[in-house]
């Protein structure tokens, strides 16, 4: 008597057992891990760029404005946009008068760039050229200037301003991605903004329009 045949459900669950492809038999990917902090490399270029900070630290990456060495200005400032997982910091009010409820700001100034009148009578409300905000699209703009024509421009190559990144714990980054930080605009004022005068005239406002120039940034990624 002739042996019966197997039905083809049967064959196909036979088949997909040898295979290894039964429930629970098939290999998973291993789970991503966390980012805890951030990893920077400087960038190359001797010209404008932002190089790391000694006062970083694994979660918040302190980033200084540098120029080329031998440039002479009077100020500079820049718009920067940070990926997702990433917040720009603050850093504590200079504010001499901390009833005002002056907040902080996302720039610090490194005492390079003389802010006040050369004539300053040690007015502690005396407004300086030093701003800063973050707007939609996480853009950092920043911005430091010498208000007085009569101070001297000073040398860019050394640290001018600087700005800070911290990591977002909630935005549940990889360690090892790659943030990409793209500025979107750079201007630095020349040593020649035209003579001091009491009134305006046509050399300063030919003199002082600000000077587009490259700022490098370094390569970002999680740890």
């Amino acid at each position: 008597m002739r042996k019966p045949l197997l039905t083809l459900p049967v064959l196909f669950l036979g088949l997909s057992l040898a295979c290894g492809g039964g429930s629970g038999s098939g290999s998973t990917a291993s789970p991503a891990t966390p980012a805890k902090s951030f990893s920077y490399q400087d960038p190359t270029t001797t010209g404008w760029r932002l190089v790391k900070d000694a006062s970083s630290t694994p979660t918040r990456l302190v980033l200084d404005l540098v120029g080329p060495s031998g440039l002479k200005t009077r100020g500079a400032g820049f718009n920067l946009v940070a990926p997702k997982g990433v917040h720009f910091g603050t850093f504590p009010s200079a504010n001499p008068v901390p009833d005002l409820g002056a907040p902080d700001f996302p720039i610090n100034d490194t005492g390079v760039y003389e802010l006040k009148n050369t004539d300053n009578t040690g007015d502690p409300l005396e407004p300086v050229l030093l701003s800063g905000g973050v707007k939609p699209g996480n853009k950092l703009t920043v911005g430091i200037f010498q208000k007085d024509r009569r101070a001297s421009a000073k040398d860019s190559g050394v640290p001018l301003c600087q700005i800070a990144l911290e990591l977002d714990p909630t935005a549940k980054l990889s360690a090892g991605e790659s943030l990409s930080l793209q500025v979107v605009k750079a201007k630095y004022i020349a040593e020649d903004i035209g003579a001091f005068s009491p009134t305006p005239t046509v050399e300063m406002v030919a003199k002082a329009k600000p000077v587009d120039f490259t700022l490098a940034v370094g390569q970002l990624t999680t740890k």
